[in-house]
């Protein structure tokens, strides 16, 4: 008992330090304050990904469309990107969501939501 709770807790952590790499190989911000006055700063909107460490779909939509390169330099183009694990918190309450992977594209002058899209997206 006590292994398998130790390779649980082991899988977890390493989960949760996941998005941690992505963002850092991507380029991708971690602080929604930063990411805001980052924002403000180059005069693009946010796109938020909201994740979790248990989501396999949101590990899917990392590896299987953010890394794509074409979509990459789409989104960055546009955007700053700001992927938030919601169960480590420090975002603002109306980018907490139900579900995950939810992304969310923010104006930040107003800081709110102008579009919501719950759920993976291939690249297509």
């Amino acid at each position: 008992m006590k292994t398998i709770l130790t390779l649980l807790l082991t899988v977890l952590i390493a989960s949760a330090q996941g998005y941690k790499d992505f963002a850092k190989e991507m380029g991708y911000e971690t602080n929604y304050n930063a990411a805001l006055k980052k924002a403000k700063i180059e005069q693009k909107n946010l796109m938020v990904l909201m994740i979790t460490n248990y989501c396999p779909w949101c590990s899917k939509f990392e590896k299987k469309t953010l890394s794509d390169k074409k979509v990459d330099e789409a989104i960055k183009a546009k955007y700053i990107p700001l992927i938030i694990n919601k169960e480590e918190g420090g975002f603002p309450p109306y980018l907490n969501t139900p579900l995950v992977p939810t992304t969310y594209f923010i104006d930040p002058k107003e800081q709110k939501a102008y579009y919501e899209r719950m759920g993976f997206v291939n690249k297509t």
